[in-house]
C-alpha cells in the first residue's frame, strides 16, 4: 500500500521568490509528501507587465513573502524539465500560506536556469555544520538552508557578500558553504540567523566569504515537518484569484 510518502502525483507547487532584477525561487519543500520532497533553486522569468507588478509590490511590502505557483497541477520534475507553465503570483503575509492574495494571475512563467535540484533521502545524514546553498550576486545575494530529513527547517535569507574570495560565476551557479561560528539546531523556534547576524562561512574548495543577512524570505518548521499538505492552502489562493 502505497502512502503520501512514497506516491508523487501531480501537484501545486510554490516557490518563493527572491531579489528584482534576476528573480531566484526556493521550492516550498514537505518531507511527509512525495511532490514535495525536493530542494530545488531556480530562476524565472516573467512578462513584462508580471514583473513590474511583482517588483512594485514587494518594495511596497518589504516584509511580505512573494510565491510563484502553478495553476495546474504538475509533477515537479516535469515542471523543471518544461522550463514553463502558467502561475500565479501571491502576496504572503506574516510567514503564512493561509494568508496569500494573488496579485498577479494567468501569467507565463519561465525556469530560466535550475541551480540546485536535490530529491530527499531518509538515509542521509545531516551535515557536520549548519550548510547553505549561497547564490545570486554582487547586488542581490541569497541563501537557503540546506536541508536533510525530518526534523529540519526551510530558511531562505538575502545576504550581503563580503571579503568573498568566491567568483562571480561561483556566485551566480550557485554553491553550498558552511557557517563557521554558527551552531547548528534542526528544530529551532525562530531562524537561527536573523536579519544583521554576521556570519563567516567556507566553500568546500576552502573559499572564504563573510554574510550579512539582510532579510529573512522565508523560515519554517510547520509545512517541511508537518503531515498536511501546504497546497490545500495554495489551491484556495488560486480559486480566489480565479473568481
Amino acid at each position: 500500500m502505497t502512502t503520501s510518502h512514497d506516491e508523487e502525483t501531480p501537484d501545486i507547487h510554490g516557490f518563493v521568490l527572491m531579489g528584482e532584477q534576476v528573480v531566484h525561487g526556493g521550492h516550498l519543500a514537505m518531507f511527509t509528501m512525495a511532490a514535495h520532497r525536493y530542494q530545488v533553486v531556480a530562476t524565472f522569468g516573467f512578462g513584462a507587465e508580471a514583473k513590474k507588478t511583482y517588483v512594485e509590490a514587494r518594495k511596497a511590502a518589504r516584509t511580505a513573502t512573494f510565491v510563484v505557483v502553478n495553476q495546474e497541477k504538475l509533477l515537479l520534475p516535469k515542471m523543471l524539465a518544461d522550463r514553463r507553465f502558467t502561475g500565479t503570483i501571491l502576496k504572503v503575509v506574516g510567514n503564512d500560506l493561509h494568508n496569500a492574495v494573488p496579485i498577479v494571475s494567468d501569467t507565463p512563467v519561465e525556469i530560466t536556469s535550475v541551480l540546485y535540484d536535490r530529491q530527499f533521502q531518509d538515509s542521509g545524514d545531516y551535515p557536520p555544520k549548519p550548510s547553505y546553498l549561497l547564490f545570486g550576486d554582487g547586488s542581490q545575494a541569497h541563501a537557503t538552508h540546506y536541508m536533510t530529513k525530518k526534523p529540519d527547517y526551510q530558511l531562505l535569507v538575502a545576504v550581503s557578500v563580503s571579503d568573498s574570495e568566491l567568483t562571480a560565476a561561483e556566485l551566480a551557479a550557485g554553491v553550498l558553504v558552511e557557517l563557521q561560528d554558527v551552531t547548528e539546531n534542526h528544530t529551532p523556534a525562530t531562524t537561527p540567523i536573523p536579519p544583521d547576524t554576521v556570519v563567516h562561512a567556507l566553500s568546500p574548495q576552502g573559499k572564504k566569504v563573510t554574510l550579512t543577512v539582510t532579510h529573512t524570505h522565508w523560515f519554517d518548521t510547520r509545512e517541511l515537518n508537518g503531515p498536511t499538505n501546504y497546497s490545500a492552502s495554495l489551491l484556495v489562493a488560486l480559486e480566489t484569484a480565479a473568481v
